[in-house]
């Protein structure tokens, strides 16, 4: 991406023009001895203060405040715990409290026992099983404070991959809070208990089936929300740029952090209003903070186009895109054959299409276009639709619709994992190409190891990357997978947030992912350079094709 950085200010400076009166008179008038006139003093201007010492005076107000402190035993297992449970990365300026057992009835106090010895990951659904009657109970028991909370990385993943909305709640409308946004949730029966679920209200994911996600604050009601523990920072750093945040000082209403921009670390002011947050000031000297106001319009860019493909990759998992393996199929071998079929039959205005036997239709429920697609065409498609290019509904002339990004054609037509990674190295112009080697190919049945790597090779993966993992399945045989990194952890850098298509898109975690198949490592990664997101850029001039 090319320079932005914007001109320094402006100084103008005011010159005070001096005048002389001469006499209009030819006579010489004569010499008075006087003693010489006094100019008046310059008036004083005071200076401007400094914005940067501004800055280092408010932080040191802080210190009269009481210093929060944290959640330490959160903190401990940060990692661990976000490469196997899916959630937003919280900052807590305070643990969430269990409940306390002297106000809890004697059977109760028994299941905190039961719980407090129990083995991690199982004690969350024995206890759920425990009391699947008295959900007020359960929740009172299981959720801290209204959070989905833990700080053993196996009960985090019990949580968030095995209990229920469903299971705390039955009653018609509940309120999630997630990062800095109040969610809505409406309760959605079927005609099966183990079907009816809660779905979004409203927002960007109206219509959605939500599921508990680690970090989650659920009540019944929106007042019940209004004062959160936890501290939305990863959505200050995809508005503002910064990749990594060591918090120093934590109060009710600020945070001061060290905040990295790119190569540059600079001391921080963050203000809190309830969750969210927002960067108040650089308590860095004038040029340290030009340099950092050039990076931040810089990598906008960047950070604007990252959040259409997170939208584009919210509509992909809304609208359900299928995967391509042919009905009956179990196994890999005629993955990718669907498509192609697809493509004809939605270009000759067919609204179904045959393969082998059985028929496919051509556009989902809505009227939309729904291509099948293997795990390649998920990642390509997140790109392409986030930049306008997609293929027109149902109720228009079929054909797709290139407007600010596609890519080229021999990027699109290699679908397979091991080609995309080949095709990738042939345009050094559109992708950077890192591949992984020796030591580095870690079986992620190594967890430990597995993570341990991931936490020191945090610049290896961020947002936007596509990363190919490699090994063998169930079936002795070698499987490759594509995979979408969204999102990455303020604190620590590492890559939580994933996305990918199997069997249909879903975000999950490392977890989620590899533990279908524990003797698969990491193969390569793919980032897009700077010329794509310029193009996805909502911000951009770029002209529709």
């Amino acid at each position: 991406m090319a320079s932005s950085r914007s001109a320094l200010p402006t100084v103008l400076l005011l010159a005070a023009a001096l005048c002389g009166c001469g006499s209009s008179s030819a006579e010489v008038a004569p010499a008075v001895t006087s003693r010489p006139a006094t100019a008046a003093p310059a008036p004083t201007v005071a200076a401007a203060p400094d914005e940067g010492e501004t800055c280092r005076a408010r932080i040191r107000e802080l210190e009269s405040e009481e210093a929060l402190p944290g959640a330490p035993g959160f903190e401990a297992n940060r990692i661990a715990i976000l490469g196997r449970a899916q959630g937003e990365p919280m900052v807590f300026v305070r643990a969430p409290v269990a409940a306390d057992p002297a106000d809890q009835s004697d059977d109760a106090r028994r299941s905190l026992e039961v719980f407090a010895k129990g083995r991690p990951g199982g004690r969350v659904l024995g206890l759920v099983k425990r009391h699947k009657t008295d959900k007020p109970l359960l929740r009172s028991l299981l959720l801290r404070q209204g959070y989905v909370y833990a700080e053993d990385p196996q009960d985090a993943l019990s949580f968030a991959a095995h209990v229920k909305l469903t299971d705390l709640f039955d009653d018609p409308k509940i309120f999630v809070q997630r990062g800095s946004e109040t969610h809505e949730l409406a309760r959605v029966e079927e005609k099966r208990p183990s079907e009816t679920h809660y779905k979004f209200a409203g927002g960007i994911f109206a219509g959605q089936t939500a599921n508990l996600q680690l970090g989650d604050r659920l009540a019944l009601t929106q007042d019940e929300l209004s004062t959160p523990l936890h501290r939305d920072l990863a959505a200050l750093a995809e508005e503002t740029g910064f990749e990594r945040a060591k918090l120093l000082r934590m109060t009710e209403h600020a945070i001061v952090a060290d905040l990295q921009f790119g190569a540059r670390t600079v001391r921080a002011l963050i203000e809190t209003k309830g969750a969210a947050a927002t960067l108040a000031c650089i308590a860095e000297d004038e040029g340290t903070r030009q340099e950092i106001a050039a990076y931040r319009e810089e990598e906008g860019t960047r950070l604007r186009a990252l959040a259409s493909i997170r939208d584009a990759v919210t509509t992909l998992v809304h609208e359900s895109m299928r995967f391509d393996r042919p009905f009956d199929e179990k196994g890999p071998d005629k993955d990718g054959q669907l498509r192609p079929a697809w493509t004809t039959a939605y270009l000759q205005g067919r609204t179904s299409f045959g393969y082998e036997g059985h028929s496919y239709p051509v556009f989902n429920p809505a009227g939309r276009a729904w291509p099948p697609e293997v795990c390649v065409d998920f990642v390509l498609d997140s790109y392409e639709r986030a930049g306008g290019t997609w293929y027109s509904d149902r109720d228009l002339p079929p054909g797709r619709v290139e407007r600010h990004f596609a890519w080229v054609s021999d990027v699109r037509a290699l679908r397979g994992v091991i080609g995309f990674g080949e095709t990738a190295e042939k345009h050094p112009e559109l992708f950077e190409v890192r591949r992984f080697q020796g030591n580095e190919r870690i079986q992620f049945g190594e967890r430990q190891r597995f993570f341990d790597f991931l936490a020191t090779h945090t610049h290896e993966l961020r947002a936007g990357d596509v990363v190919a993992i490699h090994g063998l399945k169930r079936d002795d045989r070698i499987h490759q997978h594509a995979i979408l990194v969204e999102r990455t952890d303020p604190i620590t850098g590492f890559a939580y947030g994933l996305a990918d298509q199997m069997r249909r898109p879903r975000r999950r975690t490392w977890e989620g992912i590899m533990a279908e198949a524990p003797k698969r490592s990491l193969l390569f990664r793919v980032r897009p350079k700077d010329v794509v997101f310029d193009a996805i850029d909502p911000a951009g001039k770029a002209p529709d094709r």
